[in-house]
């Protein structure tokens, strides 16, 4: 991946954190939208300040605003720069090719205001698609991608469960959730998943505490927990909904 500065067994995901390294100096204006409404405006002003996480303010909801107008879901636009701002900012830089580093900068803005969107590759219908060369999660409705989500799939270590030695992969496909949990955090063997939908054996898409950048799972598909609930409320994954895993562009 470039990057430019500026089993039958239930299967759980571990946890893995990191981040890459800051870029971005000047931030520039977001231009509208192609066939698009104006975009909101989130001019940094003459001192060249960049965001990241832990920021708060006016600049920080503008660009949140923009990040949701562009289908990058981000929760609440509050002016605070937390964690699903961060998660939403690294999905932008994933797509575009540029340092994974949560920092907005010119490069990460024009990539928002001017880059496409992932394209599905999944044929007609809703679904949910993960792309694993990007470590990007699609809901799709209509042919088109909806909404995009940081993920972190299988890390391609191998481990040891219950006596037998596993792969941690993400098989590519097309399957159909066959079972869902609810209940918020359900516990297994390798950790604890929140609200899993399970799609193929015991590999699913699930909440998880911690999705960083990288592939870092055992092979289950890790989104924010918040985002989880967003597919759980919209229902964009329930049982019988298709999943696609995908290499991806």
């Amino acid at each position: 991946m470039s990057s430019v500065s500026h089993a039958q067994v239930s299967r759980r995901s571990i946890v893995r954190g990191g981040l890459g390294v800051a870029a971005g100096l000047a931030a520039v204006p977001l231009a509208a939208r192609a066939g698009g409404a104006a975009e909101l405006v989130a001019d940094l002003g003459p001192d060249g300040r960049t965001l990241s996480r832990g920021d708060t303010g006016r600049y920080v909801k503008a660009w949140q605003h923009s990040l949701a107008n562009h289908g990058y879901w981000c929760g609440t636009a509050d002016g605070t720069f937390g964690h699903l701002t961060q998660q939403a900012t690294w999905a932008v830089q994933k797509q575009n090719g540029l340092a994974k580093d949560g920092v907005v900068g010119p490069l990460t803005r024009n990539a928002l205001s001017h880059g496409p969107l992932p394209r599905p590759v999944g044929g007609s219908g809703a679904r949910v698609e993960v792309h694993l060369k990007k470590q990007l999660l699609l809901v799709v409705s209509g042919g088109k991608t909806q909404r995009v989500f940081n993920t972190s799939t299988g890390n391609g270590e191998y481990y040891w469960l219950r006596g037998k030695r596993y792969r941690a992969t993400t098989p590519t496909g097309t399957w159909n959730v066959y079972s869902s949990y609810s209940g918020g955090w359900q516990n297994g063997d390798l950790g604890r998943m929140w609200r899993p939908m399970y799609y193929n054996s015991g590999w699913a898409v699930h909440g998880s505490e911690s999705i960083p950048t990288y592939p870092a799972s055992h092979g289950c598909s890790r989104l924010s927990t918040a985002a989880m609930d967003l597919l759980w409320s919209t229902g964009a994954m329930y049982v019988g909904s298709r999943v696609v895993i995908a290499t991806g562009a």
